[in-house]
């Protein structure tokens, strides 16, 4: 092949090489500008956002707030009511078996200061009377009702025993919420302190006398 030829082919192949190589720069640049729009306009969009007025309505006290900051009390809300009926229901139902009457009030103790009124129920004799009497003993929950950070639980107490015993009582219990780490035992983060009973009246009572619901507070 001669020397011409030769250079000839050379010169080609450089020159294929260029143009690939450039190719490939024109789409990395063209890559890169796109990735430099899409950030700016992500950016902007939050920056606008950001800077957009939030809605703002009236509470029931009369207060501007937030419509988010309402959402979130909404929310704070319902958990805090699902937690007092739930550290009521464990403490405050009870089955004819020993070993699960103390298993939920243990699980109760995680959600509220339930011990001075199980030490003093416990003292009456009354969770044996349960067992003995192969009593069961329901709660119904009819409101739940915060003012700062206190709050009152009101519900009934429904109690059947053997032989067609069925005593109910209207039970009101207050307490003081507070804020607390989750925890696997509680996951709602909240505590209730200061437990006591206020209200325990017999609203209906059928058949023997021999069963007190929740004997009065200590």
């Amino acid at each position: 092949m001669s020397k011409e030829k030769s250079f000839e082919i050379k010169y080609l192949r450089d020159i294929d090489r260029i143009n690939h190589t450039g190719k490939y720069l024109v789409f990395g640049v063209l890559g890169f500008a796109l990735i430099l729009i899409i950030t700016s306009m992500v950016l902007y969009k939050d920056a606008v956002t950001s800077q957009k007025p939030k809605p703002y309505i009236m509470d029931k006290n009369g207060e501007i707030r937030k419509v988010y900051d309402v959402y979130n009390d909404g929310f704070e809300l319902v958990a805090k009511k699902a937690m007092v009926a739930k550290a009521h229901e464990l403490f405050f139902r009870l089955e004819p078996d020993e070993q699960q009457i103390h298993s939920n009030i243990q699980k109760s103790f995680y959600y509220a200061d339930f011990i001075p009124l199980y030490e003093f129920y416990n003292s009456q004799n009354y969770y044996n009377n349960i067992v003995q009497r192969n009593a069961i003993q329901y709660i119904k929950v009819d409101s739940i009702v915060f003012r700062g950070s206190m709050g009152r639980f009101y519900g009934k107490v429904l109690l059947r025993g053997q032989g067609g015993v069925t005593k109910e009582s209207f039970l009101v219990t207050e307490f003081s919420m507070e804020e607390r780490d989750r925890t696997d035992n509680n996951l709602y983060g909240f505590f209730l302190n200061k437990m006591k009973v206020i209200g325990n009246k017999e609203i209906n009572s059928r058949g023997t006398k021999d069963i007190v619901i929740n004997p009065s507070n200590p």
